[in-house]
């Protein structure tokens, strides 16, 4: 991916295997919750380009910092709109503003996500893997 490692080279990033829909929702409930206890409030949202949008002559979604408690809501509706595309071509960002971590659910069906903060970024891999969500760091499982 090397989206977040190109941003930042002392970033390091972890991924989940791939999620069906129902593992994504209980993975971003979990996030959330993490995210929570970390105090943050709000999140950059940024959608990536979806073709079958643009054939039909459809706008693009735009990027934007909504409420962390609103995140779910967005995501369901970028889904219901085709905004946000399920394992196919364009990723959907997200960046909780006032903490190192980035996230991607990626064109694969899988969870992305990033920190240069060793320490933050491991407690979250540890927190998703303890749901039973496998996570890897370089191809390995941590």
């Amino acid at each position: 991916m090397g989206t977040f490692t190109e941003a930042n080279p002392n970033t390091r990033e972890l991924l989940t295997e791939i999620l069906d829909k129902t593992r994504w929702w209980s993975t971003l409930s979990l996030i959330t919750g993490f995210l929570h206890s970390k105090r943050v409030e709000r999140v950059r949202v940024e959608f990536g380009f979806v073709l079958d949008r643009d054939l039909e002559g459809k706008p693009q979604a735009q990027n934007q910092i909504v409420q962390l408690d609103d995140l779910e809501a967005v995501i369901k509706k970028g889904f219901d709109e085709g905004t946000i595309e399920w394992a196919k071509g364009s990723d959907f960002l997200f960046h909780p503003l006032g903490t190192d971590l980035a996230f991607m659910l990626c064109n694969d069906a899988d969870l992305h996500f990033a920190s240069a903060d060793s320490s933050l970024l491991m407690e979250l891999g540890h927190k998703i893997r303890s749901s039973g969500i496998k996570v890897y760091d370089s191809g390995r499982l941590i």
